[in-house]
């Protein structure tokens, strides 16, 4: 296991997997491979703290939360 952490979406009821967006990931090790495999950069909306800044949402509506987006 890495040190680096994956972030989490937030959605209805908790946390969910970035990447097939379910709470309860059904194939944790193909979900985590392909988060490495793909781009990431920190979220302009939020700054990368996952938090609307709008006050509208607890979630930032761009990165559902996670802080960062796909480039």
């Amino acid at each position: 296991m890495g040190s680096a952490r994956t972030p989490v979406r937030m959605v209805r009821g908790g946390r969910a997997c970035p990447i097939c967006t379910e709470r309860r990931c059904s194939n944790p090790t193909e979900c985590a491979n392909d988060y490495a495999n793909r781009s990431w950069g920190q979220c302009a909306d939020c700054g990368g703290s996952g938090y609307d800044t709008t006050g509208f949402d607890i979630w930032c509506p761009i990165c559902i939360g996670t802080g960062v987006v796909e480039v």
